[in-house]
């Protein structure tokens, strides 16, 4: 890391010049002495809910303008040359927009270094959170092309799994594949890529010319992604022509099955959304891709990258909003070979996947760790490649994007699930590693056995009510209570002190059948036990709860 600054001086101009957007040059990669690797002129900071909006995108004397006193002390102070909004687009979900809205990313000087000035920032009144701008690592080894036997595809009982569900039912589920881009021309990766309805101009389900209209027709703020975005070349091309990872993990997920071509894939028909969140080889927009995946309707994200030793909070509020949004986030253990924990997968509301071989014994490159949850094949994987090819990889970047093709088919079978749920249901029907010692999460995936547990059940209609805990559980801010109903029919869900006192209603009206969630944030409620009950067409639960002011 670079060495400690001084204050930067401050000449007032009355000119206000607009700052340029963002160049590759931007981000120089340093690591902390704990391995975490981030770029050393970026940080991302929240501001305060009570603060207004900072201006973005203009200067004086060099220096960024952010249009509240405070901050802008601190820009002089500093040496920030920049502010810029955190998501470049327009978020229509409007738990991701509260907060993307509240996301900056603040540039720093060419000689200053973000880990050596944190400190001030988050000691500022108008910021909320001040975070290192994490610089995650693609999870993969490259091996040998020669090998043409995709193995993992019996080991997770994934032929089995497609004699309950395959076919153009896993078309409903989509897979946001946050990475290096995806040759979306790949000829089988075509039939399973996304496309968004509303920029296809004429309409034929495929990416060609007449689309190139020049109108953003979704107001999503990115004009004709039709396939996807790429955050680094900032156009509608989100395609991997310097790094060919994204498009291996995209095949991994849901490589078009049963056509007669090539290989296959667990998510048989599931959807592809590509998202290119790298610029000059550099993921420099991993979370910003995250939000456009599910602001644009990826029920699940795969994070197949890795930054090992270094938590975020403000990384951790974007996860949180995505969990609300009920998308699921599948993200690699990292390829480190040891427990130390590496992000997003060690994240809240993250399933973190850790890698096997052959023999059902982890992988010898894979992390491990009493927070990983579930394992998955990672050695030896056959994979699209290219613009036509296939290619052997290994990695929990792999890995990772199966365990993605398995929720795909589970939530396409059964779209009412929560995402806790389908979690759950993969874990408790995996496959036990030996010697596991709690450090491989539930096991190895056994696609078969998930699939099995739920065939049985009306797809489109849950056939018994169901009232989960809430999470978190304890908390001291606010807590999702999920239930899931059978049919439609008049609920009511109440809160009680443990004096038996009615605290709040939060529901009292005629829900649809299937998964449902509710917030409840107790504000200036005393500290203690509570309870929580739903009243369904006669029938009512309760589950206490802990509230830890």
């Amino acid at each position: 890391m670079k060495g400690s600054i001084g204050c930067t001086g401050w000449a007032a101009l009355l000119i206000i010049a607009i700052i340029s957007p963002a160049a590759a040059s931007d981000f120089v990669i340093d690591v902390l002495p704990n391995g975490a690797r981030y770029y050393s002129s970026k940080i991302i900071v929240m501001n305060e809910n009570d603060s207004p909006p900072y201006q973005t995108g203009v200067s004086s004397a060099g220096i960024a303008y952010a249009g509240v006193p405070s901050v802008d002390g601190l820009c002089r102070q500093c040496g920030v040359v920049r502010i810029e909004p955190f998501y470049p687009g327009n978020l229509r979900n409007s738990k991701l927009a509260r907060l993307a809205e509240s996301l900056y990313i603040f540039t720093l000087a060419d000689d200053l270094d973000a880990s050596d000035l944190l400190e001030k920032f988050t000691a500022d009144p108008n910021i909320k959170l001040a975070d290192l701008y994490s610089a995650p690592e693609l999870c993969y080894i490259p091996n040998d092309p020669d090998i043409i036997d995709q193995w993992h595809l019996n080991q997770v009982f994934a032929y089995q799994a497609w004699d309950i569900v395959r076919g153009d039912t896993t078309r409903h589920s989509v897979i946001g594949i946050i990475d290096t881009g995806v040759h979306w021309d790949h000829p089988d990766l075509t039939a399973n890529i996304w496309i968004n309805d509303a920029e296809d101009v004429n309409d034929n389900g495929l990416f060609d010319p007449a689309d190139n209209d020049g109108i953003d027709a979704d107001s999503n703020g990115f004009v004709d992604d039709v396939v996807g975005w790429d955050f680094g070349a900032n156009d509608n091309d989100p395609v991997d022509d310097a790094l060919p990872h994204g498009t291996a993990v995209a095949g991994c997920a849901s490589e078009v099955t049963d056509n007669g071509l090539r290989g296959a894939a667990i998510g048989f028909s599931a959807r592809v959304m590509c998202v290119n969140a790298f610029q000059g080889g550099m993921p420099t927009a991993a979370y910003q891709g995250m939000l456009y995946a599910a602001d644009n309707g990826a029920n699940i994200v795969n994070c197949s990258w890795a930054v090992r030793g270094q938590y975020s909070q403000a990384e951790q509020d974007i996860i949180n909003a995505l969990y609300d949004a009920d998308v699921m986030i599948i993200a690699s253990a990292g390829a480190y070979s040891d427990t130390v924990r590496a992000f997003p997968a060690a994240y809240d509301h993250v399933m973190a996947v850790a890698s096997t071989d052959r023999d059902d014994h982890r992988a010898t490159f894979s992390s491990y760790g009493s927070w990983v949850d579930i394992c998955a094949p990672g050695v030896d994987i056959l994979t699209t490649y290219g613009q036509n090819q296939m290619f052997v990889y290994s990695g929990t970047s792999f890995s990772n994007a199966q365990v993605s093709g398995l929720v795909a088919i589970i939530r396409a079978w059964y779209p009412q699930m929560p995402g806790d749920f389908v979690e759950t249901l993969i874990e408790i029907t995996a496959d036990t590693i030996p010697n596991n010692n709690g450090l491989l999460g539930g096991g190895r995936i056994n696609c078969y056995n998930a699939l099995s547990l739920i065939s049985a059940s009306d797809p489109t209609k849950p056939e018994a009510l169901s009232l989960a805990q809430n999470y978190p559980n304890p908390f001291n801010a606010s807590t999702i209570i999920r239930y899931v109903l059978p049919a439609a029919a008049d609920v009511v869900i109440e809160i009680y002190d443990i004096m038996g006192r009615r605290v709040e209603t939060l529901v009292d009206a005629i829900q649809e059948a299937g998964a449902h969630s509710v917030v409840w944030s107790p504000g200036n409620s005393s500290s203690g036990v509570y309870f929580y009950r739903l009243i369904y067409d006669g029938e009512s639960r309760s589950m206490p709860m802990i509230y830890a002011r």
